[in-house]
């Protein structure tokens, strides 16, 4: 910790720049870094990791909001690298352990427990796994204490949600679909505690620096990152597969930006066009009913106006029948007055 604060201090004097102590990146920075590391790491390795991180990976690009990788997952990797024997070995755990502070582990040093649960089942006890009583780096392996961060880091709204949920959903999917030692929900445990993958997922993907801004992109960077930490687990066999993987993921925070940015776009107008072309099938069956109205009430104005004519012309023969005319009677009266 103490290492990076000097680093990136060093690194702004020589660009001439004011240093911000209000800035806890460089403290948190190197305490992840070496919560990544066995507890046998000489202190060489770490302070090198960590100056290696706070200047090269932070300001050789321009600073702190011009980063391109992970600084914490580079360092690592570099120092994995650079001395695998001490970054990938780790020292049996034990309850109070009896780890020198002053000079550099000689007992013989094993690989982690991911390397045996993914080789065959593991014998270790439950309780083991989850207070973390087992070969690996420092704060990977106690699942208890991660779990309470992450309710905590999720309750205050200091992680993002679509990032957690599909990360660990794409990974316990994985393991349970396509096993690689374990079956069942044994794969859907030994998913989530080993490989480092909560407590990279939990302290590192879901930085608020390399995560997406839109919800869905954020949902497409969790299920990235697990997909690729799964993918290099499985085919290659590297132990802290989820480092590499958000080494990878972290450079295309801005991709899955714009390529969430054009599903939402394109699923609105295709919402848009079925609701018009909808609205616009209704109207036409509607008007398609009332076509034929036109057309039957001209059939039928002609029989209207000829039903009605033919009792006035029989009325108007009537009356002409009934009525006499001046002529018959001045003829009724000449014949009487010849009869007379």
């Amino acid at each position: 910790m103490v290492t990076s604060v000097l680093a990136e201090y060093i690194c702004t004097s020589l660009m001439r720049r004011k240093y911000d102590w209000r800035d806890p990146s460089p403290v948190a920075n190197g305490i992840m870094l070496a919560l990544l590391m066995p507890a046998s790491v000489p202190y060489g390795v770490i302070i090198f990791a960590s100056a290696f991180m706070g200047s090269v990976m932070k300001y050789a690009f321009g600073g702190h909001h011009n980063r391109i990788f992970h600084p914490v997952a580079t360092a690592y990797m570099a120092a994995a690298l650079c001395w695998p024997s001490s970054v990938l070995r780790y020292p049996t755990p034990s309850i109070f352990g009896n780890l020198s502070l002053s000079s550099t582990l000689t007992d013989a040093l094993d690989r982690s427990f991911t390397h045996y649960v993914d080789v065959s089942m593991s014998s270790s006890s439950w309780l083991d796994i989850l207070w973390g009583r087992l070969a690996g780096p420092m704060g990977t392996g106690c699942v208890v204490l991660i779990v309470i961060c992450t309710v905590a880091l999720y309750c205050f709204r200091d992680i993002p949600g679509p990032v957690l949920f599909s990360g660990i959903a794409t990974e316990v999917l994985l393991f349970i679909c396509f096993p690689i030692s374990a079956t069942g929900w044994q794969a859907a445990l030994y998913a989530v505690v080993t490989g480092s993958f909560m407590y990279v997922l939990v302290f590192m993907v879901c930085d608020p620096c390399f995560t997406p801004s839109n919800g869905f992109g954020q949902a497409l960077y969790g299920f990235a990152y697990a997909l690729t930490a799964f993918l290099l687990r499985k085919f290659s066999g590297y132990e802290d597969s989820s480092v590499l993987a958000l080494m990878i993921v972290s450079i295309f925070p801005s991709e899955f930006d714009r390529f969430a940015n054009f599903v939402i776009d394109n699923l609105d107008r295709f919402r848009h066009f079925v609701a018009t072309s909808f609205r616009e099938y209704q109207i036409y069956r509607r008007f398609k009913k009332y076509e034929k109205l036109p057309e039957e009430t001209e059939s039928t104005e002609p029989l209207e106006s000829t039903e009605p004519a033919g009792p006035s012309d029989s009325t108007e023969e009537d009356s002409a029948t009934e009525e006499p005319t001046p002529d018959v009677e001045e003829s009724k009266k000449e014949d009487d007055q010849s009869e007379d």
